[in-house]
């Protein structure tokens, strides 16, 4: 078996260090082949040099661990080139020509002092194994980095869209971060807030990435309050898998704010109604009306819901069949169809609501005023306590 440090390896390591000035201004000569390194100041570069110089005469004298004086590690260094913004690629790249500059050097002085063959090939076998284990740790270091990269930027990016909205940007500060987020003073924009079950916590944000990006614009994308919320170039596009998505718009930067409270708006009556799929104020209509008039609601419950709730467990079931026959055009056999009854029970229920409310459907303005009722009853029925 072959000692792990043979004395001949030590008497190589001892001609390095003589050398370690030459080897470092190589190393340097070499790297600022490399693109990007000729943004790194001088003494950096030399400093890893060194230390480069110190781990390979450290392996070959049985340690290769650095000593005291080079403490700082291939992980920190690759952290730094990060921060310098070189790619990873090229930081291995340069590190491994370094390495084996430093393998050649070995080499050349191994020959030298007639160091034995098993000795040589025992000690490059260490260096080839010390080039690979470091260039593992530049790209963990430098992945590292680049997570959090993105981490920091993603959190930059959700703080920035959530002031956008809220209307708490300075001007200037609106300006700053328009142009780093590609946001055009004068191009108009859709402001979204949505709202999906918990299993597809992420289907609606990679939609609202799909389908309301442009060539020149990403759409901006975050959460408040649990909602998905979302500033996009074009009128985004929502699958009815539970989701809903109300929008607003378009509008320039400057409205944003107005705009994200008609969104939220929006969204707050949708889902009071239970809609699913893209609302907006035409899809929503007269509904807005109902969530947000209460003391008309409320009139219009007492004169044509109260008479009927007052009679009993049936009341439900006669407020329910009206509500369907308005829904179904008033059409009697399309009601029964829904329903799943008799035409005839229809017809019964729908004199029973007349006679207890005095309501002729036949009439335009009584027939809105009945549908506002039933709208807000049903609005109760879904959320009591409302």
């Amino acid at each position: 078996m072959l000692d792990a440090t043979p004395r001949s390896l030590t008497a190589v390591a001892d001609a390095l260090m003589e050398r370690e000035e030459a080897l470092v201004t190589a190393q340097v000569k070499a790297v600022r082949e490399f693109a990007g390194y000729d943004r790194i100041p001088l003494p950096s570069l030399r400093s890893s040099a060194r230390r480069n110089v110190l781990r390979v005469v450290s392996v070959l004298r049985g340690s290769p661990d650095l000593p005291a004086e080079a403490e700082e590690t291939e992980r920190q260094s690759g952290g730094q080139r990060a921060l310098q913004g070189i790619p990873a690629d090229v930081v291995v790249g340069a590190y491994r020509a370094v390495m084996g500059l430093l393998r050649e050097e070995f080499l050349a002085t191994a020959t030298d002092l007639q160091i034995p063959a098993v000795d040589v090939l025992h000690a490059t076998r260490l260096l080839w194994d010390l080039t690979d284990r470091y260039s593992t740790e530049v790209v963990a270091e430098r992945q590292q980095i680049d997570i959090e990269f993105a981490r920091r930027d993603e959190q930059e990016r959700l703080a920035f869209l959530q002031r956008l909205l809220t209307g708490t940007l300075l001007p200037a500060e609106v300006l700053v971060g328009g142009v780093a987020y590609g946001l055009v003073p004068d191009a108009e924009y859709w402001v979204s807030r949505g709202r999906h079950p918990e299993e597809h916590r992420h289907a609606l944000s990679r939609r609202l990435e799909y389908s309301g990006a442009t060539s020149t614009f990403r759409p901006l994308i975050g959460w408040i309050d649990g909602d998905v919320v979302a500033v996009t170039a074009k009128r985004p596009t929502v699958e009815a898998d539970g989701a809903v998505l109300a929008v607003s718009g378009p509008v320039p930067p400057a409205g944003f704010p107005q705009a994200f409270g008609e969104a939220t708006r929006l969204l707050n009556v949708a889902a009071r109604f239970q809609r699913q799929g893209l609302v907006d104020n035409n899809t929503l209509s007269i509904r807005i009306a109902v969530v947000e008039e209460g003391e008309l609601s409320e009139a219009l419950l007492a004169r044509y819901a109260t008479p009927v709730l007052a009679t009993g467990a049936t009341a439900g079931i006669v407020l329910s069949t009206v509500r369907t026959f308005l829904a179904c055009r008033r059409h009697i056999a399309e009601t029964a169809a829904a329903l799943s009854v008799h035409v005839n029970t229809v017809r019964y229920r729908l004199a029973r609501y007349a006679e207890l409310t005095g309501a002729d459907l036949d009439d335009t303005e009584t027939l809105i005023e009945v549908w506002w009722a039933l709208e807000s009853w049903a609005l109760r029925e879904q959320t009591p306590g409302a």
